[in-house]
C-alpha cells in the first residue's frame, strides 16, 4: 500500500507543480549601419569569416578573465553565432562603403565582387563588466589594386549583468571593424 501511495505521489507531485517557465533569453547582433555617401560600389564579398571555435555554441559567450569564459545558462543566440556575426558585419559593411549587395564566401566563380573582405576574429565577445571586444585581422581587396591588410582591436564600455547591454556592445564594436573595412575599401586606410 505505501509503495502504492508512493509511486502515485511521484507521478501526481510533477503535475501539480505546474508546468515549467523557460527562462531563456535570445539575441541577435544588432546592426547600426552608419550611412555612407558616395556612389556604392556593385558588390562587397564578406569571407572567409572566422571565429573561434569557443564561440560556436548557442549559449552567450562571456570572458571572465585572460583564459576563462563562461556560458550564459538562460542567454542564447537567436541563430547560429557565425551566420548573425556574418550577416550584421554584411549589413555595417554594405551602409558604411556604401554597396548595392552583400556576396558571402564563396561567391560565384567567374562572378567575383568588386571589393572583398576576409576576417578571422580573435575575440569576439562580451565581459564581465558588461562591456564587448572585438579584436579581428583582415584583408580587402579589390580588382587592380593591391591588397590592404589590418587588424581592428575594439573595446565597447557597459554595465555588469547587463547581457542586453553588452550585446549591444558587441554591435557597436563590430561597427568600428566595418568602418575600418570600408575605408580600406575605399583607399582612406585601415
Amino acid at each position: 500500500m505505501r509503495t502504492t501511495i508512493a509511486v502515485l505521489a511521484a507521478l501526481l507531485l510533477p503535475a501539480c507543480l505546474g508546468p515549467r517557465v523557460d527562462g531563456s533569453r535570445y539575441f541577435t547582433l544588432p546592426v547600426a549601419g552608419a550611412a555612407a555617401t558616395g556612389t556604392p560600389v556593385g558588390s562587397v564579398g564578406l569571407g572567409p569569416v572566422t571565429l573561434p571555435p569557443y564561440l560556436s555554441r548557442p549559449e552567450v559567450a562571456t570572458r571572465l578573465g585572460p583564459e576563462q569564459i563562461a556560458y550564459s545558462a538562460n542567454d542564447r543566440w537567436a541563430a547560429p553565432f557565425e551566420d548573425l556575426a556574418v550577416g550584421a558585419l554584411g549589413e555595417e559593411l554594405r551602409a558604411r562603403l556604401p554597396a548595392r549587395e552583400v556576396l558571402r564566401w564563396p561567391w560565384p566563380l567567374g562572378s567575383p565582387p568588386d571589393v572583398a573582405a576576409s576576417v578571422e576574429f580573435l575575440r569576439f565577445e562580451g565581459d564581465a563588466a558588461g562591456g564587448a571586444t572585438v579584436q579581428a585581422r583582415w584583408t580587402v581587396s579589390a580588382p587592380g589594386r593591391k591588397p590592404v591588410a589590418g587588424e581592428t582591436r575594439v573595446h565597447e564600455n557597459g554595465s555588469p549583468g547587463d547581457v542586453p547591454g553588452s550585446v549591444a556592445a558587441l554591435g557597436r564594436a563590430l561597427g568600428v571593424l566595418a568602418a575600418d573595412l570600408a575605408a580600406a575599401a575605399r583607399g582612406t586606410g585601415g
